[in-house]
């Protein structure tokens, strides 16, 4: 049931809440709602970092083969039109436990990978040695400048995405080229809001939360990216998954045999069937 009107944190328009979620009726964005005041990872303090540390190696040892993949196929996208010789530096934001360096120092001898995450002590020590850490209070204030920046599954996590694309139109050098890869509505959403209100409940819980602020329609992701001095070089919308299919079954709650079956059939289809991510290199066409 839609509760309540509220106004889009990302374009200003008009959107409609439903259950803890706002859709704007202009640029189409999905948000959480409410909104926060800023990313609560921030908040983690160093008492607890040996219990981050753990939390993260255990995703990684469930996702490190997906991610393998995946981040092949980004930094390949991104970097064509560069040479394995070349001397890049690269900066992956929000980089989680270090696993992109590995990638990127295999396609780019000779480049420098600097990593910054919200959390410093997600950075795992099995990485650590290919990964330029600067600590996420510094990076504002770090006078580093890169020629590539990787923003992978990174600006649905983020309170104030304008904000941050400010940051990295700074961070970039004059030619510099951002990569984003961040989830998408497809199909899915609309279709079940329509014929199957218990599950696009579920749908939303498992997707639009706290730790998913927003996920993105193409005109919202398009037009914040204009709004904030990039313009779009390469665009791509693809299914993407960094995890097994039960582990997005038992995030939805599904417990009914024939839907859990039927969301096993979707995962193993999706590259066919839905689009569930952006994938977009920018380039900076502007001071702001």
């Amino acid at each position: 049931m839609i509760i309540d009107k509220t106004i889009c944190k990302i374009c200003h328009g008009e959107c409609k809440r439903y259950a803890h979620t706002a859709k704007c009726l202009n640029c189409g964005v999905l948000l959480y709602y409410p909104y926060p005041d800023n990313d609560d990872l921030a908040n983690f303090g160093t008492s607890v970092h040996e219990k981050i540390t753990a939390s993260w190696m255990n995703w990684y040892i469930r996702a490190s083969f997906l991610n393998h993949t995946n981040f092949t196929n980004m930094f390949r996208f991104a970097v064509e039109r560069f040479q394995s010789g070349d001397a890049l530096t690269i900066l992956d934001y929000g980089g989680g436990g270090g696993q992109f360096a590995l990638i990127a120092l295999s396609h780019l001898l000779k480049c420098r990978v600097y990593i910054t995450d919200i959390c410093d002590f997600s950075l795992l020590p099995s990485w650590a040695p290919v990964n330029q850490q600067i600590r996420f209070a510094d990076f504002e204030t770090d006078k580093t400048r890169f020629d590539l920046i990787f923003l992978n599954d990174v600006f649905e996590h983020v309170s104030d995405p304008s904000k941050v694309l400010h940051l990295m139109h700074n961070k970039l050098k004059e030619n510099g080229r951002l990569f984003i890869d961040t989830p998408k509505q497809f199909w899915l959403y609309p279709a079940l809001r329509l014929i199957a209100p218990p599950l696009y409940r579920k749908l939303l819980k498992a997707t639009v939360s706290k730790a998913h602020l927003q996920i993105w329609s193409k005109k919202a992701f398009q037009n914040i990216l204009k709004k904030q001095g990039f313009k779009i070089v390469k665009y791509k919308e693809l299914s993407e998954f960094t995890m097994p299919p039960e582990h997005y079954l038992k995030n939805l709650g599904i417990s009914n045999p024939l839907i859990y079956l039927l969301g096993i059939l979707f995962y193993r289809n999706a590259k066919w069937i839905a689009r569930n991510k952006i994938m977009c290199v920018c380039e900076k066409t502007i001071n702001c």
